[in-house]
């Protein structure tokens, strides 16, 4: 994470890191997510305030679309 700016996965606010400054000081409160993608290889994601984490983490979960939904409570089960 040697870049000079990051940016929050979810909103788009930036971080600048001052090239002197440690990064630890720099993304104080943000949080860092590692994905493992692979036996070596993982996914970094960073984010700015843990609404964002949490906004992010609803778009990773697929959605059960309404039409089953209501199907399963419209229509009895009949065994």
């Amino acid at each position: 994470m040697s870049d000079s700016w990051r940016t929050c996965d979810a909103c788009g606010k930036q971080a600048e890191i001052d090239p002197d400054q440690d990064i630890g000081d720099a993304l104080r409160g943000w949080l860092i997510i590692s994905r493992l993608c692979g036996k070596d290889s993982f996914d970094r994601y960073s984010f700015c305030s843990v609404c964002c984490l949490q906004q992010w983490t609803q778009t990773q979960v697929a959605t059960i679309p309404d039409v089953f939904l209501h199907s399963l409570s419209d229509s009895p089960c009949n065994l």
